[in-house]
């Protein structure tokens, strides 16, 4: 299934010198700090949820793109009604 990039938020989790993780939402204007990258992940997760159609850029501490998760629209699904209830990971770089 196809994600409509033209209408989807990205939501960036990137590292913050000099330690934490912090995720920015174009919507929001805001950055929000964390201790951890499973923190920033798990609220990064949860916002693009409740925020569909979304996808999650993940950047490494270099600024290269790790990965990036997509978060379909469920209630507009493709012919035949396919839906998908978690994230789907697009890419994920070494």
């Amino acid at each position: 299934m196809a994600v409509c990039m033209e209408t989807t938020r990205t939501i960036i989790v990137k590292p913050r010198s000099p330690h934490g993780w912090t995720m920015v939402s174009a919507r929001s204007r805001s950055e929000m700090f964390f201790q951890t990258r499973q923190r920033a992940l798990q609220f990064a997760r949860a916002y693009a949820k409740l925020n569909r159609p979304a996808r999650i850029q993940i950047f490494r501490e270099t600024g290269e793109l790790d990965a990036e998760e997509a978060f379909p629209d469920v209630f507009r699904g493709a012919a035949g009604g396919e839906l998908l209830a978690g994230p789907r990971l697009v890419a994920v770089r070494d």
